[in-house]
């Protein structure tokens, strides 16, 4: 096979990849932008002042992430691209060689890689020979571990322009509008779409020069919507501004924007740049990442009111011309609830068995007469967003007063720059907070519950589960009128006698009934504290587990603390088995009083629906 026709047919295979690829995968044409940017360089890869260069070879096309960019930026997105060389109008087309001899690759980290072997026909020395036709290359140098090059523009003719002022364009072969083995194309500007293009002007010789649009960027953490450069961090409070100290107000650097062109096509340098260019009205557009707001823009000293990430500017294409653009952002904050919970023992720590709270509400007041209400999801999650820096006030609003929730949270928000200095950040303050409702229980004496009235009241399982705690579990010392456990027979196996109060019968003999209500009164004892401590806790458990709405809901005792009633019974057991006479009194004497309680407030361990009033 000769080395025309291996061209030819690679040609076609790379057209027939191509187009399987466009329909596989969305054009250009398909999103909002084509990211990235370009520039002109010379063969190493460095930039030339005002971009004004010696000769029309000096000129290269250079990609990737350029001067102030962060690490992680990308140039151009992976793909192959054709790239012209025209006046500043786009009208003229000055690039001599056919399109696609204009065609490069850029890799996955955004840098020009190769530029496509191309072939065409030409005259030598008589003969109609194949020759290549891809463009010289060099490297470069800023970007030569990720294998980067730069790519010569000539062949291209001179510029009709006065001062001598070109324009390269680049567009990813997909959106290329034409026939590529011609030199010009008639649709659009030579087949290049300028919302899919990216521009860069330069120049050669000549008088008139390029001017100047200088983008800068700072962080307006008071969000005043002015740069106050006159402030500082007083870290020494002396309130002198130190070397050490650093501005209040700072610049930011790596802040991406675009940059449009009168024609459309655009760039995407970052902060702080200067992108030179020709007469006419530019387009510059910051970016705006979630979470930020645009306080202050700027055009040549003058604000925009009000301020817009988007300004427009005007240039006469006159000597000694100059424009400077500054965008103010601020890091908005985020106040949330993750999440509101039911606090069922009130200790203020969400535990595995307590749920998430819907529909409670909350209010935050803040600076600038900032009010707004938000309820809880199913989740217990309720959020406050895009807050300006300042103080704000977190505020419950309780269903009923019968709900305790904590007093008003005050949480400030701050704007701060993170430590790569090119992202803004407000203030994320997230705190879990639980809420309880507090209900009281009519609580009763060990005497009702030794009497028929409470004795109706209670269960087989009633008495299963005080069976199997220490102080009923084994026959006891102390009782004298029947035994523990409550099983309805003496610890002889004679059934338990039948239980009276002042000879008037209250449950026959013979079940468990009657044995705990003889257990409840006996006074056989001696004032054994012990048996004192067993019958008032024996009362105590008949309450909790008939007057609460969770036999271990949380108890309000009289000195104002919450303590489960499992765990007051557990400390009642445990002076019951200590042996100290005082310990066993004293817990007495605190059970007695609750259960001689009719207004024992408790915290519900369950909640109720949340329903607020119209």
């Amino acid at each position: 096979m000769n080395t025309r026709k291996f061209w030819m047919l690679s040609i076609v295979a790379a057209g027939l990849f191509l187009a399987a690829l466009s329909l596989a995968t969305p054009t250009w044409g398909q999103e909002l932008k084509l990211s990235g940017a370009i520039f002109t360089t010379l063969v190493d890869g460095t930039r030339v002042n005002a971009n004004i260069y010696p000769s029309k070879e000096d000129v290269y096309l250079d990609g990737g992430p350029g001067p102030n960019a962060p690490s992680q930026a990308a140039g151009l997105p992976e793909g192959c691209y054709y790239f012209q060389v025209t006046d500043p109008s786009g009208k003229v087309l000055l690039s001599t060689d056919p399109v696609k001899c204009r065609r490069f690759h850029v890799n996955a980290d955004g840098v020009i890689d190769g530029v496509c072997e191309a072939m065409m026909t030409q005259r030598v020395k008589g003969q109609l020979v194949d020759v290549d036709c891809s463009h010289n290359t060099g490297i470069d140098t800023d970007h030569a571990e990720l294998g980067a090059i730069t790519v010569q523009l000539m062949p291209y003719d001179n510029t009709p322009n006065n001062g001598g002022v070109y324009k390269v364009w680049v567009t990813p072969v997909g959106e290329f509008v034409g026939n590529p083995d011609e030199v010009d194309n008639p649709e659009f500007f030579h087949g290049f779409v300028p919302r899919f293009s990216k521009t860069d002007n330069f120049k050669v010789k000549g008088r008139a020069p390029l001017i100047p649009i200088t983008v800068r960027k700072f962080h307006d953490k008071n969000a005043n919507g002015v740069w106050d450069k006159d402030l500082f961090v007083d870290e020494n409070d002396n309130g002198i501004w130190d070397p050490d100290e650093e501005a209040y107000e700072k610049e930011i650097t790596g802040w991406g924007f675009s940059v449009t062109d009168p024609l459309g096509a655009s760039n995407d340098p970052y902060t702080p740049a200067t992108v030179w260019v020709t007469a006419g009205t530019w387009t510059v557009t910051e970016d705006e990442p979630d979470g930020t707001l645009v306080t202050a823009s700027f055009v040549d000293g003058v604000a925009s009111d009000p301020p817009a990430a988007t300004v427009c500017v005007t240039v006469g294409g006159t000597a000694g011309e100059t424009h400077e653009v500054i965008f103010g952002n601020v890091g908005l904050g985020e106040i949330s609830v993750s999440p509101k919970f039911y606090d069922h023992d009130g200790d203020g720590l969400r535990d595995p068995d307590e749920p998430a709270l819907e529909g409670f509400r909350f209010e935050l007041t803040g600076p600038g007469g900032y009010d707004v209400v938000t309820a809880t999801d199913v989740n217990g999650y309720a959020a406050f967003v895009d807050l300006l820096p300042g103080e704000y006030t977190l505020s419950e609003i309780a269903p009923s007063p019968d709900w305790v929730t904590p007093g008003p949270i005050v949480i400030v928000v701050e704007s701060n720059l993170d430590l790569t200095g090119r992202t803004v950040i407000g203030t994320q303050w997230a705190e879990s907070i639980g809420n309880y409702r507090v209900d009281h229980a009519d609580f009763d004496t060990k005497g009702y519950w030794h009497n028929k009235n409470g004795l109706a009241e209670l269960t087989d399982d009633d008495i299963a589960y005080v069976n199997d705690l220490l102080p009923y579990c084994a026959p006891s010392s102390y009782f004298g009128a029947g035994d523990e456990p409550f099983d309805e027979f003496f610890f002889d196996g004679n059934p338990v006698a039948a239980a009276f109060n002042d000879d008037e019968p209250i449950w026959a003999g013979g079940t468990w009934q009657a044995e705990v209500s003889q257990f409840l009164v006996d006074a056989n004892a001696g004032g054994d504290p012990r048996e004192q401590l067993a019958q008032q806790l024996l009362a105590f458990i008949f309450n909790c587990r008939h007057r609460l709405d969770c036999p271990d809901a949380a108890i309000q005792l009289p000195d104002g603390s919450c303590v489960s009633a499992s765990v007051l019974i557990a400390e009642a057991i445990a002076a019951w088995s200590s042996g100290d006479g005082a310990a066993a009194t004293a817990m007495a004497s605190l059970l007695d009083s609750l259960n001689n309680d009719d207004d024992v407030p408790f915290i519900c361990f369950y909640p109720c629906p949340i329903v607020y009033a119209p």
